[in-house]
């Protein structure tokens, strides 16, 4: 029987070999190291791909930095004060202020009425002429900031210094 029992072990121990199981160990090997292989593969794409990322970071901070460096020259050009703003002279309100500090300024003897005439058009013109803009009658910020200053009458012009002989 014990004969019988070595031959037995010794048959099915031939079958493994003979059959491949010899060969699982080396089987495994290979697929782990083809395995490693792509994930040092992805690992390079990774690093590029996070490479790609801080230099489109750095590019947007770059961008968003001369962007606030734009508006803060912008607004370094303009003043601060808020009644500045170009305004929209078509309205009767707005053509009335604006009526009122030409007529403090010296530049506006018709009626404060709020329509925008000739006249009207005609003070504006000779206002920039006389203080150094572009004469085309358009009311646009550096006008308006000359303006401003007869918002409250003739006297607010000459205290915070003003043209005052501007009248005409």
């Amino acid at each position: 029987m014990k004969k019988s029992f070595v031959f037995v072990v010794a048959v099915i121990t031939a079958m493994f070999f003979v059959s491949g199981c010899e060969t699982v160990p080396k089987k495994f090997k290979e697929e782990v190291a083809g395995i490693k292989s792509r994930v040092e593969s992805l690992e390079t794409k990774v690093e590029g791909v996070e490479a790609k990322q801080q230099e489109v970071d750095r590019t947007t901070s770059e961008q968003s930095q001369a962007l606030e460096e734009m508006k803060s020259a912008k607004s370094s050009r303009e003043t601060t004060n808020i009644s500045v703003k170009p305004r929209d002279f078509r309205s009767k309100s707005r053509t009335k202020e604006l009526q009122t500090c030409l007529k403090n300024a010296g530049f506006y003897i018709g009626k404060i009425n709020g329509v925008k005439t000739k006249r009207t058009k005609k003070a504006i013109r000779e206002f920039q002429k006389a203080n150094g803009l572009k004469a085309d009658g358009v009311v646009g910020p550096k006008t308006w900031e000359l303006l401003n200053k007869y918002a409250s009458g003739p006297a607010q012009a000459a205290a915070t210094g003003a043209d005052e002989g501007a009248t005409k």
